[in-house]
């Protein structure tokens, strides 16, 4: 990558209030860096033109003509500076980061707990004790409607929808999902957990052969079927984006779940990361040959051995901690409420082609991040039909003007 024609990765942006201001927040999912890199309102407009294709010169004039600001040529060198020293450049000092990264990744016995101690406890009697918490505190709530056995009904639940939100905000669409899969869990030979991958690219499935851990011990990740998908995959296509695994978050956050309820007991698990579902790109996700026998060779596993497949995916990201003009008023979050019910709909019945369908007709107004996972799911399952068990809105920003909504939903034969 020429480094006098910046290009930023592709990265986590979110507007926060910080010191009194707002600023944009730029999270990078690989955890290169250390901690947030904040950028001042005034200069965010600058992030946009970073595409490859701009030198110094070519930045600053860009940047007059957005912003009607004029920046010295010492500012534009000094923040792309800054910006590289924190590996958020699309460059050779960054894929060399990344070359360290993926041997250190390797040669471990494991893909270690990257929230462990921050966003839960690390101690796996901690973690337990609060996940306990969880679920008596959502049975609770709810009246005592929430079975701690997980008994839901004689149907047998072939997959779910579970957030992939952090704990604090959303404990209790976990535990009222997951108490409901409780003998699911413990029933399945394998799971098969596909999880957002908030930078992989379009209509990419992201392998790893690393087992995950949790504070519990790990899942061993099932390498026979690994290799079976990279047959189809090819080594690039399923490895290219796996150093995402190490920071991505969706999987790990529902994994820990799946481990609770598996009694700390090793369970077989193929992670899947899924990157942008191709429906919303032009021309589709039907255009993928290779991605349609991926997904039909885990149809095949669905059918020979118990599994219970996992979409890890939360639902709408709106509001201006998403770069929305305004924030949402109790009628706007009613109407999302309305537009999530819809896309539920659709997807609770069972069909990956009509939630597709769906999914190209409406457009993507409220960034639906587990579109893909959810969709893919569906194309593997058998014939199932799908239940709305728990819905939340959680706040994204500490107005409660944004928000990140979430679902339950359990899928049974």
């Amino acid at each position: 990558m020429n480094q006098e024609l910046p290009k930023l990765r592709p990265l986590s942006l979110h507007w926060v209030n910080w010191q009194g201001e707002e600023v944009l927040s730029i999270q990078d999912p690989l955890r290169l860096g250390e901690g947030y890199f904040m950028v001042p309102r005034p200069i965010a407009p600058m992030l946009a033109i970073l595409d490859g294709t701009r030198n110094a010169d070519a930045l600053r004039t860009g940047f007059l003509l957005r912003t009607g600001i004029q920046l010295d040529s010492s500012q534009v060198d000094a923040f792309i500076e800054s910006l590289d020293d924190a590996f958020l450049l699309d460059n050779q000092r960054f894929q060399g980061a990344i070359a360290k990264v993926m041997d250190n990744y390797h040669a471990g016995p494991f893909r270690p707990s990257s929230l462990a101690g921050n966003s839960y406890p690390s101690n796996g009697d901690e973690l337990r004790e609060a996940f306990d918490d969880y679920c008596s505190n959502a049975n609770a709530d709810a009246g005592g409607q929430v079975l701690k056995d997980g008994d839901a009904g004689s149907k047998r639940i072939a997959g779910l929808i579970s957030p992939h939100i952090d704990y604090n905000r959303g404990w209790r669409t976990y535990a009222e999902t997951w108490q409901l899969a409780h003998k699911a869990v413990e029933d399945a030979e394998l799971i098969i957990l596909l999880g957002t991958d908030h930078s992989g690219s379009p209509g990419r499935l992201t392998l790893t052969r690393q087992d995950y851990a949790t504070p519990w011990g790990q899942l061993p990740t099932d390498t026979s079927l690994v290799d079976g998908l990279v047959e189809i995959l090819g080594e690039d296509g399923a490895f290219q984006e796996e150093v995402h695994h190490i920071g991505e978050h969706s999987v790990e956050l529902a994994s820990v779940w799946l481990h609770y309820f598996a009694g700390g007991k090793p369970k077989r698990m193929l992670p899947i990361l899924c990157g942008v579902d191709e429906n919303l790109v032009e021309n589709g996700a039907e255009t993928n040959g290779v991605l349609q026998d991926a997904l039909s060779f885990l149809a095949d596993v669905v059918a020979e051995q118990n599994t219970l497949v996992v979409a890890a995916g939360d639902l709408s990201h709106v509001g201006p901690a998403f770069s929305d003009s305004l924030p949402l008023d109790l009628a706007g979050k009613a109407r999302i409420r309305t537009s999530d019910e819809e896309w539920l709909e659709v997807a609770c019945t069972g069909s990956s082609g009509r939630l597709a369908e769906h999914m190209r007709s409406q457009g993507d107004a409220t960034r639906i991040c587990g579109a893909s996972p959810i969709r893919y799911m569906l194309a593997i399952l058998p014939e199932t039909r799908g239940e709305v068990v728990a819905y939340a809105q959680c706040p994204a920003d500490e107005q409660f003007g944004s928000l990140v909504s979430i679902a339950g939903v359990l899928f049974t034969e």
